[in-house]
């Protein structure tokens, strides 16, 4: 033992790597110590964590770190440590906050000059960074920790700067799966839907790079592999062979240099024309704005093994406007001009722009839309666009347009809306005025599969199922979940005798869902009335997850419909309004609502009366409820959080007349686990 010590501290002296990292700084202490401190934005000492006003703070370790938040993204100033030798390969260090290198970030300083630099990465969350410092060997140096800035992500976070020889990757996720697949939670959480997708673990956002290829279905998402709220997005992979069983890929094309991968599409690329492939081995290419550094650009990426693994173009960007608010690119061949078509948005002009290219690599802009729609949204983004049928007319089709936005939609928050029209190759013309997509609060940038086999016949997409302003549920140590997938139509419907018939969009869950039915209640509704009767007892679910068919006939009442998870006080109502004309979905008593105040409250979605009845069609997952009326021509999506151990079904009937028939509850099992 002794003789090891006397050997390192030769080493060490030599200027030679020895085994142990060397700490320079962990800020455990309460004060600031020798550390010089300028300004008023590094507070009295270190923070416990997150200050005042500022969002969820993760990724640092032990009890402090150094946080510029004092005071807001306002105050301004330095903190600079006391000089230290260099004696191993590399200084490492946890790093998040702002983007900006120019006004925040941390330095490594040889005298005054500036050798290393690094910044954050517009996240709370803290990641693993390092310098590689082998040439500065036995130099003496200083870290500055500065923030200059005054405005949005104008602070800067770090913590426990070390010196070591075997650097942190940026992205540790390896063991934290490892660890969690073998827990008896794994995919089994109590808000953990069973048979909508969900990540393993942290963040997740919007669907990206929906793409059929070699006999899979490929789903990319905005996901954060440094924590459970949102930052560092790069993309998550999953692929499945029945669009209900998925597999977890790694991670597929990560954040890089500051440059955030952000929402886009993939594309397999039959004819090779990018020549990322061959003609035997087509590449699958995947297009998404590429987010960092003051702008947002439209890069490349391509895989030639099934999407395992990713290589970004050298030429990147394809496109750059040198805009801040260019992004979620959707890609498709368009057979009848023989080129690719790219759809675009300019996010704060609400304007979105079409391009033409021929090879994937030169895009030549053909038209633009907008702005239209809703006059309330503050951003137009994650567009969509593709053919569907018009039902019950052979032969007819229709272009449909969707685009989203953050706030503004019409349950509150974030949703979408989309146009029906005519797309010639080089612009799209709506021929109807802008309708909504989903009348919930909790679906977002859906996004339609490219490349599905022809023999399929059929248009399949599937959305975020979460609100940006409602979005930090309560859920861990994973975040948001998507919805089942849809298959979409067109379909002419006239909801009043005053107004003409209209083309909207139908949404209905792919067929295969019903594989997962593994017995099937048929309750007694005779002689329900009012107050909420029990239909189901907790036995009779076996769980959470269900789906209900039954149709509604309204009578002289006002309302009637299911109260679904009703126990321990709590319940979500699901009904139709007589008086609204309209189905609804209630959620102001369904469990844990005060995370946010505007998350409880009661969504409307039109309904005509069908036969004399309203067909319903409802999925059940734990924290998710989907309500597809009159076999999909309108939805009403919505996340809920029940606490209740004794899941009830109840009915309820209001006025002469009314009745609930053909009530079927279909228990589902789950795709995570046998």
């Amino acid at each position: 033992m002794i003789l090891r010590i006397l050997a390192t501290l030769v080493l060490s002296a030599c200027g030679v790597s020895g085994d142990e990292d060397i700490v320079i700084a962990d800020f455990e202490a309460a004060t600031w110590g020798d550390w010089q401190i300028s300004g008023t934005a590094f507070g009295s000492g270190p923070a416990a964590g997150a200050l005042p006003g500022q969002m969820s703070v993760a990724g640092f370790q032990g009890r402090g770190l150094v946080n510029s938040f004092a005071g807001g993204d306002e105050s301004t100033g330095t903190a600079l440590s006391p000089p230290f030798r260099i004696e191993r390969s590399h200084v490492a260090f946890l790093i998040g906050g702002g983007a900006d290198a120019a006004k925040v970030g941390v330095e490594l300083l040889i005298g005054e000059q500036v050798v290393r630099q690094a910044t954050g990465a517009e996240s709370e969350d803290l990641v693993g960074d390092a310098w590689d410092v082998s040439e500065l060997q036995q130099q003496l140096a200083r870290i500055r920790i500065y923030d200059y800035a005054s405005g949005g992500w104008g602070h800067i976070n770090a913590d426990h700067f070390i010196q070591t020889d075997t650097p942190p990757e940026r992205f540790d996720l390896t063991a934290r799966l490892e660890q969690y697949r073998k827990s008896a939670e794994y995919m089994d959480e109590m808000f953990r839907p069973q048979f909508h997708f969900s990540p393993e673990l942290n963040w997740m956002n919007d669907p990206n790079g929906l793409v059929f290829h070699d006999g899979e279905y490929h789903l990319f998402h905005q996901y954060n592999p440094a924590g459970n709220t949102w930052g560092h997005m790069s993309w998550g992979h999953a692929v499945s062979r029945d669009l209900l069983h998925w597999e977890h890929l790694p991670l597929a094309i990560p954040e890089v240099n500051g440059v955030m991968a952000f929402s886009g599409c993939c594309v397999v690329d039959t004819q090779n024309t990018s020549g990322f492939g061959s003609d035997e081995n087509p590449p699958m290419v995947a297009i998404y704005t590429g987010h960092g550094h003051g702008r947002q650009v439209q890069n490349l990426a391509w895989s030639i093994d099934r999407g395992r693994t990713w290589r970004l173009w050298e030429d990147n960007p394809v496109l750059d406007l040198n805009n801040p608010d260019f992004r979620d690119p959707k890609v498709f061949w368009h057979h009848p001009s023989q080129k690719w078509v790219m759809l675009v948005s300019l996010a704060a002009e609400r304007v979105l722009v079409f391009y033409g290219s021929t090879n994937l690599k030169q895009w030549t802009e053909l038209s633009r839309f907008g702005p239209a729609g809703s006059i309330q949204k503050p951003n137009w983004e994650c567009p969509d666009l593709f053919e569907l049928p018009v039902e019950g007319r052979p032969g007819e089709t229709r272009w449909v347009l969707e685009a989203d936005m953050g706030a503004g939609a019409i349950a509150g928050g974030s949703g979408g809306e989309y146009f029906v029209g005519e797309f010639n190759g080089t612009e799209f013309r709506a021929s109807q005025h802008a309708q909504w997509v989903d009348f919930g609060r909790d679906f977002y940038a859906p996004i339609s599969w490219n490349n599905l086999p022809q023999q399929q016949q059929r248009q399949v997409w599937l959305g975020w199922f979460n609100n940006w302003e409602t979005c930090l549920v309560p859920t861990s140590p994973w975040r948001s979940c998507m919805s089942v997938p849809r298959t979409l139509s067109l379909r002419s419907v006239q909801f009043n005798n005053e107004e003409p018939e209209q083309l909207v969009l139908v949404q209905q869950p792919i067929e295969e869902l019903k594989q997962l039915r593994t017995s099937t209640l048929t309750p007694d509704t005779s002689g329900i009335a009012w107050p909420p009767t029990a239909a189901t007892s907790p036995g009779d679910l076996g769980g959470y997850e269900f789906e209900l068919e039954a149709t509604l006939i309204p009578g002289q009442g006002r309302s009637l419909g299911f109260r679904i998870r009703s126990g321990s006080d709590e319940y979500t109502e699901i009904g139709f309004d007589r008086w609204q004309n309209a189905v609804y979905v209630d959620r102001t008593h369904s469990g844990v609502v005060d995370f946010h105040p505007r998350f409880a409250g009661r969504h409307l979605a039109p309904a005509r009366l069908v036969d004399s009845g309203i067909q319903l069609r409802v999925l059940i997952d734990r924290s998710t409820v989907e309500v597809f009326i009159n076999d999909g021509e309108a939805v009403i999506s919505d996340r809920i959080f029940p606490v209740g151990d004794d899941p009830v079904l109840e009915l309820f009937c209001g006025g002469e007349g009314a009745q609930i028939r053909d009530l079927r509850v279909h228990r589902l099992q789950t795709v995570w686990r046998k």
